[in-house]
């Protein structure tokens, strides 16, 4: 006879089985982790919380400029004043392209001020202002507007503009010229508000409200020049504008061009090229230009762009006070490109005694040279303005060894 063989159990005895046994080991050991943290916890651990912080910390130093553009919104273009007739339909091609262009802010004349307002209102230190222009005896009236002259005692434009410097220690000293200045005021406001004093600025002269932005410059404490657009060898494809000075024009036509972009604004103790690496190569066409600037009391500065230019040998025989940039310290506008080429100005200062550099209005070059200009003194340098180098001073390249040295 067959053993009798138990059923297996059913399926569903044997779930309600464990689910039970389950439900009672985890209300066990809940219970139990209830007690001990009842008897032996923390009470406030117990409680949520949100730790909140009152203060922010601040940020070391200013945000980059092109950072501070950005955050500011409802900047429309910035507008430039042009000849009588040109104002509306001839838009000059005011140099190479503008990082912050888009951010350009307009200088509008509609409610009656002027209005390079942006959230840096400081007031500036009257202890380094220079004084408001024109000076007495300093500018003489014609249809264009005040142009500068050689006063009756002798005083010149070069002279009573320039900002006074000394240096008794005999340090190496390091000139910067920035331009590019007056059409994009958030970027301009910058230049003269966070530069040192030290640092000449350039305008240019198409500039709606030039006279505005050299007084508030000057109260700042930088010495001011006025830039002239003259032909480039794309002209007019690249075109600087209506009151270009150029090779094809004849002398007097120049030297009316001159006296228009002369009498924008008055207090600039002289000028520099705007572009004009074909008219920088054309003695003839120079020659007018710079003996009517001798004329009237003012210096050129060579911006070091025009590599083969006659600018000096034509401000010689002029007897005009003339100077060249041994850098363009931001044809490659990036940070590390532009530290490179201030470590290139500090090596011609230390083996020549002084260098100069220029630079554009972007605003990776303010913010450089700002965060640069702090270190000089620390490393025995001194920054000084541009009309303080000697009158006669040509560009200037370093020896193989320094260069390989920086390098």
């Amino acid at each position: 006879m067959p053993a009798h063989r138990k059923p297996p159990p059913s399926p569903l005895k044997t779930g309600i089985t464990h689910t039970a046994i389950a439900l009672f080991t985890f209300a066990g050991l809940s219970a139990a982790g209830v007690f001990a943290i009842q008897t032996l916890g923390n009470a406030e651990h117990a409680t949520p919380k949100r730790t909140v912080g009152l203060f922010t910390a601040a940020p070391v130093g200013p945000l980059p400029l092109k950072e501070r553009m950005s955050e500011t919104s409802g900047f429309n273009e910035h507008q430039v004043s042009g000849p009588d007739t040109h104002e509306d339909e001839h838009t000059p091609n005011l140099g190479v392209a503008d990082p912050g262009a888009e951010d350009m802010v307009h200088v509008s004349d509609d409610h009656g001020a002027t209005d390079h307002e942006t959230e840096n209102n400081a007031e500036p230190d009257p202890s380094v202002a220079l004084p408001k222009a024109p000076l007495p005896g300093m500018s003489e009236p014609s249809p264009q507007g005040a142009l500068p002259i050689i006063a009756a005692d002798g005083r010149k434009s070069f002279d009573v503009y320039r900002r006074p410097f000394s240096n008794p220690a005999g340090r190496p000293t390091i000139s910067i010229v920035v331009g590019g200045l007056g059409l994009n005021a958030r970027v301009t406001e910058a230049a003269i508000s966070e530069l040192p004093p030290d640092v000449t600025l350039s305008f240019v002269p198409y500039a709606r409200d030039l006279q505005s932005w050299v007084d508030k410059a000057r109260a700042a404490g930088h010495e001011v020049m006025v830039e002239l657009p003259m032909e480039p060898y794309d002209y007019p494809n690249n075109d600087t504008g209506p009151y270009t000075l150029l090779t094809t024009a004849n002398a007097s036509e120049n030297v009316r061009r001159l006296e228009w972009l002369l009498s924008r604004a008055t207090g600039y103790f002289g000028v520099t090229n705007y572009q004009g690496a074909k008219f920088a190569t054309d003695s003839r066409a120079i020659t007018p230009v710079f003996e009517e600037l001798e004329e009237r009391g003012l210096a050129f500065i060579h911006d070091g762009s025009a590599p083969r230019s006659v600018f000096e040998s034509s401000a010689n025989s002029a007897t005009l006070p003339f100077t060249e940039a041994a850098r363009v310290i931001d044809a490659e506008p990036s940070g590390g490109a532009i530290d490179e080429q201030l470590l290139h100005l500090e090596a011609i200062a230390l083996q020549r005694g002084y260098a100069l550099g220029t630079g554009f209005a972007f605003p990776i070059t303010i913010d450089q040279l700002r965060d640069w200009s702090q270190t000089l003194t620390s490393k025995g340098y001194l920054l000084a303005p541009a009309s303080a180098l000697p009158r006669t001073t040509t560009a200037y390249s370093l020896s193989s060894d320094t260069t390989q040295a920086i390098h």
